[in-house]
């Protein structure tokens, strides 16, 4: 596949199975032993991929990503992302804050044989924390 093709799959990932929370598409456009890794926490297979999409969505039911830059070269495609949404759910030993956050982040996938195999994920968490309450902002910003 080209990097025309591998961008379209990417675009779908974001838009079909975290905006619209589609877990039907996770068959079709992940591979079965798919590793997602945003550090410290790694998923492996569609299994846990639903269900963190699940744990997400229910925690921020209104999380939207919006790709903001491609690059794609190789197996590879290289996303820049902004990703808003407002926690009214528990999530990750946090209460619903009923509080938006808006971050950035960028994510490297790899494409094998029309599918995304693997997800590398390098987000602003502090930011996303700070901005939810789970942590204090430092102070004079």
């Amino acid at each position: 596949m080209g990097p025309n093709e591998n961008k379209a799959i990417v675009r779908r990932y974001f838009d079909e199975i975290f905006n619209r929370g589609d877990l039907g598409a996770i068959g079709a456009l992940l591979a079965p032993g798919i590793v997602f890794e945003n550090p410290p926490n790694r998923v492996e297979g569609h299994a846990a991929l639903k269900q963190l999409v699940t744990s997400l969505r229910t925690a921020f039911p209104d999380f939207q990503f919006v790709i903001e830059d491609e690059i794609a070269e190789g197996d590879k495609v290289v996303t820049r992302w902004r990703l808003q949404g407002t926690q009214r759910g528990q999530f990750l030993n946090n209460p619903p804050s009923h509080k938006r956050f808006d971050v950035t982040g960028m994510d490297i996938l790899q494409i094998s044989e029309g599918r995304i195999a693997r997800v590398w994920v390098n987000m602003d968490m502090l930011g996303q924390a700070q901005q939810l309450g789970w942590i204090p902002a430092p102070q004079g910003t």
